[in-house]
This record gives structure tokens, sequence and C-alpha cells, in this order.
């Protein structure tokens, strides 16, 4: 056992900043997790020799007591208690110095932990309290900082449960009267001391976050006014500290009165005090003091925020009453000042008052708040102008301004129904009309209002034709040396016009002549790009004339010398634009035109697959080619100077420029999933077999490299998708290649392309065979890379997997459920079901209800053959695990996906077997962790009993999260 003398000399040694620091932290770690430091740092607070040691020891004491409480007997909790209070009696008055605080601090954090972990102590607060008072010197200080941190660990320790957090909070809530009473003196005695009134509003706004404390107390108490006086003195001797400190108890209170009728009182008196704050407001501004400006600006917004409902359902236009009308203004007055981080704030609150008001059908009501959405709308408009001074720029996205404008954007879609789009764009068109007349306008107004049209343009009605003509001829008008940010602006909002010309595609024609304007600027190519490839998906007859225009385009682009990952994301995008316009050629147009697309691709694919294997790993570590990435990999988005001749010697570069000949374009010649489909011959299916062969040879060249497999796989899945049932002939290769390479290396993208094989061909017969043969190479090689904590360190194979098997299920049922390697996949499933990542969690959960509702379906139709009777056996036999580590993931979860997930596999277990559902689920019940008592045994018997008679999942969902906050 360590000594006492021991840990202080290497408490010593680790705060002096000498060459042992590095043994003295290693020991005291040790220290620390050892049993013994419990009875040591006791000793070391007792003896009170040195206060860095007396601080290290309380907050040890402290962090045992919050993570390492099991280590403590329960006949040593009330000695503990009693100890730590004679310590707090030795360290708690006020004049001492700051190490002794900080004990004190933790000392108190420490009782409080302690007394909240401990279900059978009661009615305890109020006497430690009175206690407090009662003992020698000044202990406003420790009583204060008592009064904050029981509050505040109540909510935080995590594990005791609702049960007892709700004992604590009526247990606080019993002392409000005292303690507001108390507060009030403190406040009366020390109104000129800022740090002991930073540490009463510090008190009370932990306690206004108790939902349990009466409010009356506080809504006639003088501590409103003197917080409302501090906010509202805009001088520099108030510190800013404390003008902050009094902010967060008035957001505080604001949190309490959205719950207006139990705290009616409060909010009228509320309200009174921060209308009151709007000539402070204007003070701060005409001063520039920011911070002040910021902390009442706050206020403003969760004013509005705590009242939104009565201000949407009631509209009142009394400036006096809670909740008027005239709560808009303060928002106004928010979004009216110059620093657009202060419109920032009052975004949330405007998405909340929308998602309100869209409740109303009724047009003539919702025209009493669009005054103010307009003026909204108009203070948007200004925010987001940009700098006069980045004429020869684009906007950067990632920049501080980038990022704001882009939540501007979000802003404006929320608000815009509230005036209507075309509204909108009438008064933005209206400034740019204004901007031709003035005879020097600046460029940022014509750009700040065609980028507010962009942000709305997507809601106008394709057959709505206000104004937008109009915008067009403006926008078709501006020359080629305009700002490179107003040309920019111009080319995204002609993109997201794209269903509004499906129904005006007579005025493409000169919209288009302007695109090709810029088509070969590497500045603009991405947009351009964009432009093409949405107008295309939309307009593609429309389009077919320039078809040849793109395919030479892409070779121009392909001899730029800079900004190579740019200029191949625009070509990537064209090349997609492309193969719209190909796939509604006649046949033998569209197999000339994909030969064209394609070959340079295919050609320079083959050709990179004599790459050296190291040069192949630093493509596939460092490249991304712009492309977009697999589903486990999205692109880095790094910024390169690098020329495209150099991307181009990359394998990545033209893997995935074969993906976007098949993203998304191409659809397949049949849905039909019972049988063979009839249909015509693909013209361009030579042209996939090329491609396949290609990117076989590439999975195998660089079969060590996973990023190169992910998007060549990629590339492949997205072919079989575009051919359906015509990849039938591919099926075969890329099958062997599968079984040759995956013992090898492990890469999950080849379970996610097994998944899309047995999606399009697991019904026919004469395929099953081959598929389920791959099914077992590939499940038994994955099997050993799950054990251990290896579901949790690959959760991406975890995924592929079980989607895998869930095709399996749908497709091939009886083939799959015959099969050992089933039961395996089966019995994986069911012990991996506490993985808690949401993606891999929901193949698990859909693999495990696709087997139910298979066998739910063999019952309904009287239908049973050997592999219903395995499937049911296996369920059978797992159904008790599987309730078991559902029900235990439906209440731990970090996931609200994975718990509602695992409430549909506990009323599907149910339905499954009603008859023995209640009895299994009082078992999995029985399982969950409950010593020291959280839930009683009523709460368990009702939850049980509850959950059994369900027959819908959020009902179900609904009682795991009731029985959840009773253990968390």
């Amino acid at each position: 056992m360590d000594s006492m003398e021991t840990v202080c000399r290497a408490i010593d040694a680790f705060y002096s900043g000498g060459p042992d620091v590095q043994p003295a932290q290693q020991f005291l770690q040790q220290f620390q997790e050892s049993t013994e430091s419990w009875t040591i740092c006791d000793q070391i607070i007792r003896l009170h020799s040195n206060s860095l040691a007396c601080y290290f020891a309380s907050q040890t004491l402290r962090t045992k007591i919050l993570k390492k409480f099991s280590q403590l007997p329960p006949d040593q909790y009330e000695p503990l208690r009693q100890s730590l209070l004679q310590h707090l009696d030795r360290h708690g008055a006020s004049a001492h110095d700051a190490q002794s605080e900080a004990t004190a601090t933790q000392l108190c954090l420490a009782i409080a932990d302690l007394y909240i972990q401990v279900p059978t102590w009661n009615n305890w607060i109020f006497e430690l309290l009175n206690q407090c008072q009662s003992l020698e010197g000044d202990r406003t200080i420790m009583t204060l900082t008592l009064l904050q941190v029981f509050p505040e660990e109540v909510e935080n320790i995590r594990g005791i449960g609702e049960n007892r957090r709700i004992a604590i909070r009526e247990e606080l809530a019993g002392c409000e009267q005292p303690m507001i009473s108390f507060m009030s003196h403190v406040l009366e005695k020390f109104h000129s001391n800022a740090d002991v009134l930073k540490r009463v509003f510090k008190c009370l706004e932990s306690n206004l976050q108790n939902h349990q404390m009466r409010t009356d107390h506080f809504a006639q108490s003088p501590l409103i006014s003197s917080i409302f006086h501090v906010i509202a003195s805009i001088d520099p001797a108030i510190p800013s500290c404390l003008h902050e400190t009094a902010t967060n108890c008035i957001v505080a209170a604001l949190f309490r009165v959205e719950e207006i009728d139990l705290h009616r009182r409060l909010a009228e008196v509320i309200h009174r005090g921060v209308i009151s704050l709007v000539g402070p407001f204007q003070k701060a501004q005409q001063l520039e003091d920011f911070d002040r400006l910021q902390n009442i600006a706050r206020i403003f917004v969760e004013l509005v925020e705590s009242f939104y409902v009565i201000i949407v359902t009631e509209a009142n236009p009394d400036p006096t009453a809670v909740g008027s009308l005239a709560c808009f203004e303060l928002l106004l007055l928010v979004a009216g000042h110059h620093d657009w981080a202060l419109i920032e704030m009052s975004f949330n609150v405007w998405y909340r008052i929308t998602e309100e008001l869209f409740k109303y059908d009724d047009d003539q009501y919702i025209g009493r708040f669009r005054p103010y959405a307009e003026k909204f709308i108009d203070c948007l408009y200004e925010h987001c102008k940009m700098d006069a001074d980045d004429v020869d720029d684009i906007l950067d996205e990632s920049s501080e301004f980038g990022e704001f404008r882009l939540k501007a954007i979000e802003a404006l879609r929320d608000v815009v129904f509230i005036v209507n789009s075309d509204k909108c764009i009438q008064m933005m068109h209206q400034k740019l009309i204004e901007c031709c007349r003035k005879p020097n306008a600046s460029w940022e107004e014509s750009e700040s209002a065609l980028f507010v049209m962009a942000a709305v343009v997507q809601n106008l009605l394709p057959e709505s034709d206000t104004n937008m003509p109009e915008v067009l001829q403006l926008i078709c008008s501006l020359p080629v040396q305009s700002p490179p940010a107003l040309i920019a602006t111009s080319l995204n909002l002609i993109s997201d016009l794209n269903d509004w010309f499906e129904q005006h595609s007579d005025l493409l024609e000169p919209v288009v002549q302007w695109i090709l304007r810029f088509a070969t600027d590497t500045r603009f190519a991405c947009h351009v790009a964009v432009c093409f490839d949405r107008i295309t998906a939309k307009c593609p007859t429309k389009m077919m004339s320039l078809l040849p225009q793109l395919m030479s385009l892409i070779g121009v682009l392909e001899q730029t010398t800079t900004n190579g990952l740019k200029v191949e994301e625009a070509i990537c995008s064209l090349t997609r634009a492309i193969s719209t316009i190909i796939s509604k050629l006649p046949a033998a147009e569209s197999k000339l035109a994909m030969e064209q697309l394609c070959e340079p691709i295919i050609r320079n694919l083959i050709r990179l697959q004599t790459t050296d294997a190291t040069e192949a790993t630093i493509a596939n570590n460092n490249n991304n080619s712009g492309g977009g990435a697999n589903k486990e990999n999205e692109g880095s988005g790094k910024k390169s100077h690098e020329s495209w001749a150099s991307l181009s010697t990359r394998p990545m570069v033209w893997i995935d420029r074969a993906a976007f000949v098949f993203k998304d374009v191409w659809t397949s010649p049949s849905s039909n999933r019972n049988g063979p489909a009839i249909h015509q011959e693909c013209p361009w299916l030579p042209i996939a077999q090329q491609f396949i062969e290609a990117l076989l040879k590439a999975t195998r060249k660089f079969e060590g490299t996973p990023r190169l497999i992910e998007h060549s796989i990629r590339s492949c899945r997205l072919i079989f998708r575009a051919l359906g049932p015509q990849s039938i002939s591919f099926v075969e290769p890329v099958v062997h290649m599968m079984i040759e390479t995956y013992p090898k290396h492990q890469h999950s993208s080849y379970l996610y392309l097994a998944s899309v094989i047995v999606d399009e061909y697991g019904q026919l017969d004469k395929m099953r065979p081959g598929l389920i043969q791959m099914l077992d190479t590939l499940a038994r090689h994955t099997f050993p890379l799950l054990q251990g904590d290896g579901a949790i360190n690959h959760p991406d194979t975890v995924d592929d997997l079980f989607r895998l098997a869930q095709r399996f299920t749908m497709r091939a049922t009886t083939v799959f459920f015959t099969n050992q390697v089933s039961q395996l996949l089966f019995l994986c499933a069911v012990s991996t079901l506490r993985l808690d990542h949401q993606e891999a969690s929901r193949s698990i959960t859909k693999f495990i209800l696709e087997v139910l509702e298979q066998l739910a379906m063999a019952k309904k139709n009287s239908y049973t053959d050997e592999g219903v009777t395995t499937a049911q056996v296996l369920v059978e036999h797992q159904a008790q695990n599987i309730l078991t580590n559902a029900l235990w993931m439906s209440l731990f979860s970090h996931s609200g996906q994975i718990r509602r997930d695992m409430s549909d596999v506990i009323l599907q277990i149910g339905k499954h077997d009603p008859t023995k559902f209640e009895e299994r689920l009082t078992m999995a019940v029985l399982s969950l962790p409950n010593n020291p008592i959280k839930a009683t045994e009523k709460q368990l018997s009702d939850f049980v009993d509850n959950v059994a008679k369900e027959r819908e999942r959020h009902h179900v969902f609904g009682h795991t999260r009731d029985l959840a906050k009773l253990f968390i």
C-alpha cells in the first residue's frame, strides 16, 4: 500500500514541472485507480499540511465517487459523508486562498455526488444548508456553491435513473422559498461585490433548470430587478463576465416560462424586463460594445423561442401582452445590426416559427406575419453582400462568411413560404432594377440579390413566369469581365432553375449560350458543369444538339494546367450530363456516342494498370479525384493547384469517371424481380463489358489498396444497376474475382457488390447455386474479422455483410436457410445486435426483421418447406437473446434511430409468437442492470404489461423511452 507521504511527494513532483513529472503522473494515475486512494485522500485532506495535495485529494475523491462508486462498500457511505462534511467545515470558510476555494468546490461536488448516488438517503439537503449556516465564519460562498452544484449534478450524473432524479429535484424544489430568501439577502449584503453577484446568478441559473422548482417566489423577489439592472447597465465598470452570467440566468428563466400555464407570473415579469432592454441594446450598438450587444440579442431571441407557439397561435397585436407580435420587432432589431453574427443567432427561432405557421392553411392568417418575414429577408439580403474589395475572387464557402451564407440559404428557404417564392423573387428583381438604374451601383448589391433568388428558386412553381424571364435576361447581359463572384452566383441560380426550365425550355437557348462563354474558365468550370448536369436531367431532348460541344469541352478542360481536382470534378458532372443525353438517343446513335464517351476512359484505365504498386498506393492514400467517394469514404475535399495532366496519371480518376457514366442516369431495363424480363438488348452492352473487364483487372492489380477497390467496386455496382437483368453475363467473372480475392483482402465493398448481385439475380434458380457459394466464401472469411471487438472496429463490414444476408433472405429464402451459413449469419447478427453504430445496426435489424417477415408471410399463406422449418427453429432458439439485446439497445444506445429500430424488433418478436412474448419480455427486463434499484418492481411490471399489448412501433418506442429514463 502506498503511504500518504509517497503520494504527497508524487503530487509535488507532478506540479513542479521538473524532470520527474512523467513518472509522477504515471504513479498518480495508478494510485487514483486503486482502492487505497479512498483512505489516503481522506487522510491528506484531514492533515491539511499541503494545500496543493489537499486539492488533488479532494478532486480524486470526487472523481472516485462519480466514476468508481462501486469500489466503496455500502457500510462506508455514511462515514464518508461525515468525513466530507468535516473537511468542508475546515476548508469552506470565505477567508482562504484560491487553492483552498478550489478544494472546497471539489468537496461540495463530492458531497452532492455521494448523496445523489445513495437512493436510500432522503430529505437531507435542507438540513445540510442549515448546518452550513451554523458553522463559524462567513459561509456564503460555500452555501452558494452547494446550492449551485446539487441541481447541476443531478442532471449530469449518468446511471442514477429518473426516479432518483425526481426525488432530488423535489427535495431541492422544497427549498425554493428559503433559497430565494437567502440569495436575496446575499444580494442586498454584497450588492457591490461583482464576484458574489456572479455566484448568486450562477446559483439561480442552476436551480431554474430544475423543472420541479416552482417560480412564484422568484417572480416576486428583488432578484429579477437586480439581474435586469446588471444587463441594462452598458457600463465598463460592470465586468463582462458578470453581464454574461446575468444573461445566462435570464435565459434559464426563459426556458422555464415555455410552460407558460405553470409559470404565468414569472413569464409576465420576464417579458416586461426583456422589452425594457431595447434601449440598452441601442446604447450598446452606439458604443460598439459587442459583448453586451450579443448578450442582449441572445435574450431577445430566446424570448421569442420561449413564446413562439403563443406568438403564432394568437398573433396578438398588443405590445404589452406576453408573446405578442411585437416580439418580431426584437428579432428585426437583432437582424438589423451590421454584424451578421447577430442575425445568425435568430435563424433557429425563425425555423420554429415557420414550422408552427406551416400548420395553418389560411393565407389571410399567415399574412399577419408577412411584413416581418419580408423585413427579415431584406436584412438577409444586406448581410449576404460580399465585400466590394473581393471583386477578383469567388467566395470560399469554407470561410466564416461563406459558412454564414450557407446558413442564410437555409433560413431563406425556411421563411420564404410566408411571403411566397414569387414575391421574394419580385423583391430581389426590384433590387436588381434599382442597381441598373443607379449610376454607381456596386456589383455586390446585384450579387446579393441573385444569391437570395438562388436560395429560393427551387420552390418556384414550374408554371410561374413572374419576373424570372427578366432576371435571366439581366444575367445573360452580364459581360465575361464581370466580377467572378457575380458570375458564379448567376450560374448557381441557373442550375437551381432546372425544374422551372422543364416548363420554359423555350428560354434555354440564350441561357445555354451565355453559360458556354465560361465553360473553359477553370474558375467556373464546376459551376458550368453542374448547370449542364442539372438542366440536362430535366430537359435532355432540348440539350441534344449540345452533345458535340459537351464532348469536346471535356478535351479542352483536360488541357488545363492548374486546379486539376476542380477540373476533374467538372468533367465528372459533364460526363453525367452527356450520359443523360445519350440515354435519350436512338439505339444506333446511343451506341456510337457511348463509344466516343467511354473509349478514352477504358483506354486510360487499362493503361494505368501497368502503374507500379507503390505508385498506386500513394494514389489510393492521397487522391480525391472530385468524382465522389464510396459510401464508406467521402472525398476529402482537399484543394490542389496540381495540373489535370498530373492528376490523370492516377487510376482513381478514371475509375471515378467510369462511375459518372452510369451514376443516377440509366434506368434498369426491367424492374421485374419475379422472373426473366423480355426487352430489347441494350446497344451499349459491349461498352459495359469492356468497363467490367477493365475494372476487374484494376481490382486484382490494386487489391491491397482499399480506397481504389472501393471506387472500382462502386463503378461495377453502378453498371449492374444500370443494366439490370442484362448484366447477367458479368455475374460469373465478378463473383469469381470476389471469391478469389476476398480471402486475402476483406474489403467490405465486395460484400456490398455481392448484395447488389443477389438483389438482381437471387430470384433466378439457375443463379442461386453460384450465389450461395459466393455467400459461403464471403461470410466464412468475414466471421473471424468480427470476433472480439471486431464488429466495433469494422462497422462497415457488419453493415455490408448483413445487407447481403437480408438480400438473400428476400430473394432466395429457401436456398439461403437450407445452407448452414444462414444459421451462422443469424447467430452473428444476434450477437452483434448491441453494436452501437447506426448504419451497421440498421443492417442487422433489417436482416432479423426480414427473417421474421418471411416467416409471417409463410404462416399467413400456410406455406412450409425445409427453409421455413429451419428458420422457424432458428428464431425459436434465439428469440430470447434477440429480445434481451434489443431491449438493452432500446434503453442504452446513443442513437435515437437505433432505439426506434430496436422497438420494431421487440414488436415483431412479440407478433412472431404472442403466447411467449410476455414471458420473454419479463426475462429481458430482469436482465437489466437494476442494482441498486433504479426502476421499481411495479414500473417494470407495468412496462411489460404495456408493451405486451401494443401493436404499433411508436407506442413501443414510447414505453422503452420512458423506461430508459429510469436507468440512465
